[in-house]
């Protein structure tokens, strides 16, 4: 019994051994990301930047009043289209037309007063010669006396007298000797005289023209500050008033183009900004860089002369523009998608495996309806895969399966 309880044993425990349920063996495979790619083309292509800022004069005029006065009329409103030359407004002239009434009449008292000493002038040359007869005859007659009074002939009241005559025309040819030895001082008095009426009616005429408020050039006017009636001082507002030509588009450059922007100057490139606005076109040129840095702005000002669009824009109108700098060598536009960081693309290998390359940003281009961004390595090279999808979990060695763009 016992042996048979053992082969029992033996038997049942063979039967569930070769009963019992087989496990199949799983094979795990990695998972692959589904990612668009692009081939890489190196060539050259020109840096657009885009730039947001707005519209400016170079040529802005704040019009004043130079005189105190009632407005008259007004001939503009704000937006008028004028030339230069044409009348914007009139102020009251009846003050500034007596101003000049009174300054007429200091200059003809000034001239009256130069006719007056130059007529004196020519008595007094005329008038010497026979003076100084009457003196030479009055000197003859005091020496004859003097002779008689010796003699005891003649009287001392006839000889004091004869004295006295002389003494009186050595005076009067005293006088009349200063009076040529003044004379070009006094003329030189009265002309000053004369030329300082002759300024005050300039000035009194210049007052008048002032009354009459024309356009300084070819422009448009932005602000009416005053109506008809309003009474303004001198220095207050009546209008301003930009130059047509003058229209330019202040942007702020970033830093990281500014050294291209300086060394296409330097060579002597045009660089133009261009765009649309209200559906009609928009382009200009570039002028100047800013001189001074604003604190947090990170980048310098540039100003660009507007050459189509001047005739329709406003002053303050916020653009966007794109600026074309010269031709890049050796970039490649890709999506900004493609970029991990600031400075890293993904290049995917024969295996469909992620590997990084260490790019440098030298700008951006419009491209196909969309913006994207110019890059340069030396690790890129002609015919590889470029990853431009965005993965939160790109890493290298990343096995990814590349599909359509879309």
């Amino acid at each position: 019994m016992p042996l048979l309880i053992i082969v029992l044993a033996v038997g049942v425990f063979m039967m569930l051994k070769a009963s019992r349920p087989h496990s199949k063996s799983i094979e795990v495979k990695e998972k692959s990301w589904p990612v668009a790619a692009q081939d890489v083309q190196l060539g050259s292509w020109p840096t657009n930047i885009l730039l947001y800022g707005a519209v400016d004069a170079l040529n802005y005029s704040v019009i004043t009043a130079a005189l105190s006065a009632d407005v008259q009329k007004v001939h503009v409103i704000e937006g008028s289209q004028v030339s230069s030359g044409d009348l914007l407004l009139e102020l009251d002239d009846a003050d500034a037309r007596l101003d000049v009434q009174l300054a007429e009449a200091d200059v003809a008292k000034a001239k009256a007063a130069i006719a007056a000493q130059e007529s004196r002038h020519q008595a007094d040359l005329q008038a010497l010669p026979s003076e100084r007869k009457l003196y030479q005859l009055v000197q003859a007659e005091v020496k004859r006396l003097l002779n008689l009074s010796k003699k005891q002939v003649s009287s001392q009241s006839a000889l004091d007298t004869a004295r006295q005559s002389a003494a009186r025309q050595a005076i009067s040819i005293a006088r009349i000797e200063e009076s040529i030895r003044t004379h070009e001082s006094r003329m030189q008095e009265l002309e000053a005289t004369l030329a300082r009426a002759e300024a005050a009616l300039d000035k009194a005429h210049l007052q008048l023209r002032r009354t009459r408020i024309v356009a300084p050039f070819d422009g448009r006017v932005t602000r009416v500050y005053v109506a008809q009636g309003h009474r303004v001082n001198v220095g207050g507002k009546l209008l301003d008033m930009f130059e047509n030509d003058s229209l330019m588009f202040r942007a702020m450059l970033p830093a990281i183009y500014v050294p291209q922007v300086r060394q296409a100057l330097a060579d002597g490139n045009a660089l133009k900004v261009s765009g649309s606005v209200d559906q009609r076109k928009v382009e200009g040129h570039l002028i100047s860089l800013g001189a001074e840095v604003r604190q947090g702005s990170g980048g310098i000002e540039a100003l660009f002369l507007i050459d189509e669009g001047q005739d329709w824009l406003q002053k303050g109108r916020v653009l966007q523009l794109r600026l074309t700098l010269p031709d890049q060598e050796n970039v490649v536009p890709v999506p900004f998608e493609a970029v991990y960081g600031s400075d890293k693309v993904y290049v995917i290998d024969e295996e469909n495996r992620l590997r990084p390359v260490k790019v440098q940003r030298v700008g951006e281009i419009w491209r196909d309806g969309n913006n994207q961004v110019l890059i340069r390595s030396p690790d890129l090279k002609d015919g590889q895969r470029l990853l431009v999808t965005q993965l939160p979990n790109a890493v290298e060695s990343l096995l990814v399966e590349i599909v359509a763009n879309d």
